[in-house]
């Protein structure tokens, strides 16, 4: 996936989220931009990018498990 589509994705979430009507819309949305801030995440990470640390707050916990494993 292209890494500016990832950024386009996960900035649009996060305004979602910001203009979510209910609780539970809000949650959705910054539950669907955790994800994909993930991918970028996994992206940054494939490439070696120091850019990748910022985006250790948007990766679930299992994620950031294997990460730490692959890179033992």
């Amino acid at each position: 996936m292209d890494l500016n589509q990832l950024y386009f994705e996960h900035q649009i979430l996060l305004m979602n989220a910001a203009d979510a009507i209910s609780e539970p819309a809000r949650r959705k949305h910054l539950s669907a931009a955790g994800i994909v801030g993930g991918q970028i995440f996994d992206l940054l990470s494939s490439k070696n990018a120091g850019a990748s640390v910022g985006w250790l707050p948007w990766i679930d916990q299992p994620r950031l498990a294997a990460h730490l494993v692959g890179s033992a």
